[in-house]
């Protein structure tokens, strides 16, 4: 089963015009020429091969130039105010910082750094090293978080370590094993082949309250602090595989955007399928967690986890988990997007005025009423190049202002600013160049901290054709040094 978009929602094209410094080859082009020149061919075949190519030059001309027109005529509202303030913050770096390795980011904007068994983390001023901590094994962690109490949260695929602050110092406090305890049996499916799902957690998210969640390709953790002050799992329960982006509405509304794979069966071919949609918290009931404890597995075994070395472990681990939950959630579809052979992917999302879910899936900005989960608008993003009209990914970054109803996206320097109107529709209030950035990224969602550490999100519309399959990255690697530009 395939999804489009909501058809009552009718797209409105943005082409975005003199961008500077942009490889056009780089894009994948709007028109497809060949195609265009085979169609002509055939219905005029007295006509030149060179007659032709003119033609179809003239035509993705002068449709681009009236698309270019239009949309500078409906969307481009350039504010004086506006493009000094993103003058003042992007036409100048103003502090370089060199690591030992590729940094990643903590809450509140501050850089850490894990190089073998050594975690650093350093300030947020002038980015001197903060705290460090040695770890006793190699655990080899992959990411970290912090919570608002100060503890240190880290992620190592089967283990999640947690350090906690004392006089000044960090200690190790708690290890936890992330394993299929709690979980049925999942399964994975290939042509008319079904085998037994392998558990694999993916990351670790911070929350508020002192809370974060675990996800995994069976579902998601809530861990929550209990009375002796230890983390336990407040609530388990199973969610789409691929879910990849979670974004906190409130301690108990969250939306998730999953990106789910599906392999090639006879029932068709293979794609991806995009999935939005809102978790809201709520208790469980001691009817809903006698559910839990009684319902089975396909082969008719109750919650069981098969270790590596193949024997089954005692599921009474399973039901103290399920007894000690203290919540469950209800989940509010908000957009399910697949086509037929297609691979699509998110391009970066924001929340504004409290109220609109703005997020970018390949080349289009969708604009979600979050109470509802209606889709209000939807814009497709090109650029006007030298002989054609290129895809424009929609790479979405937050921009803070007092309306809360701003965002920009960067194209190889190309800052564009969008604001969302009171009738929820876009206007470009400033666009500029700025020959010093490659690729920024939010430092701090709270404030217009930029950082550029040189690595750009990687494209699948570059180089390559269209809806081709290509995994996104943008995790860095953690070793060698790294410089990294601030944008204060």
């Amino acid at each position: 089963m395939y999804n489009d978009f909501d058809k009552n929602v009718k797209p409105e094209v943005i082409t975005l015009s003199d961008l500077k410094s942009l490889e056009y080859k780089s894009f994948h082009s709007n028109y497809d020429i060949g195609r265009m020149e085979h169609n002509k061919i055939r219905k005029n075949p007295k006509k030149s091969r060179e007659e032709i190519k003119e033609e179809i030059k003239e035509e993705i001309k002068k449709s681009t130039e009236k698309s270019a027109k239009e949309t500078k005529e409906k969307y481009y509202q350039f504010n004086s105010e506006k493009s000094k303030e993103i003058e003042y913050k992007f036409k100048q770096i103003k502090l370089k910082v060199n690591f030992i390795c590729a940094p990643k980011i903590l809450r509140d904007g501050k850089f850490y750094t894990i190089s073998g068994r050594c975690f650093t983390l350093y300030d947020n001023r002038f980015f001197n090293k903060l705290y460090e901590i040695k770890f006793e094994e190699f655990y080899k962690i992959t990411s970290a978080i912090q919570l608002d109490n100060k503890d240190l949260i880290f992620f190592s695929i089967k283990l999640i370590i947690i350090y906690r602050l004392k006089e000044e110092k960090y200690f190790l406090f708690q290890k936890i094993e992330e394993n299929q305890t709690g979980y049925r049996q999942q399964y994975t499916y290939s042509c008319c082949n079904r085998s037994p799902k392998t558990f694999e957690a993916k990351f670790i998210k911070e929350i508020s309250g002192n809370r974060f969640i675990c996800v995994s390709n069976y579902g998601f953790k809530i861990y929550s602090l209990n009375e002796k002050n230890e983390y336990f799992i407040s609530l388990h329960a199973s969610y789409y595989e691929g879910l990849e982006t979670i974004i906190e509405l409130d301690k108990n509304s969250f939306i998730f955007c999953s990106r789910i794979n599906h392999n090639l069966t006879y029932g068709g071919p293979a794609h991806n399928e995009l999935i939005i949609g809102k978790i809201d918290l709520r208790e469980i009931t001691e009817e809903e967690k006698k559910n839990k404890l009684i319902e089975k597995d396909d082969d008719n075994s109750y919650r069981q986890v098969i270790n590596e070395e193949g024997e089954k472990i005692d599921d009474e681990k399973a039901k103290k988990i399920i007894e000690s939950l203290k919540f469950t959630y209800d989940h509010q579809l908000f957009i399910k997007y697949s086509i037929r052979r297609e691979y699509h992917y998110f391009q970066g999302n924001v929340i504004l005025k409290k109220k609109y879910l703005i997020v970018g899936i390949d080349n289009n900005i969708l604009i979600i009423d979050i109470l509802s989960g209606k889709l209000l608008k939807r814009y497709e993003l090109f650029i006007n190049g030298e002989d054609n009209s290129y895809i424009c990914s929609a790479n979405i970054i937050k921009w803070n202002n007092n309306e809360d109803n701003e965002f920009l996206i960067n194209k190889g320097g190309n800052i564009v600013l969008f604001e969302l109107t009171n009738d929820n529709d876009l206007k470009i209030i400033n666009q500029s160049f700025f020959e010093n950035i490659k690729s920024i990224k939010k430092l701090n969602e709270k404030n217009n901290i930029f950082y550029d550490d040189g690595t750009e999100k990687k494209d699948p519309y570059n180089g390559r054709k269209k809806f081709s399959f290509f995994f996104l990255n943008d995790e860095n690697c953690f070793y060698g040094k790294k410089c990294v530009s601030i944008f204060q």
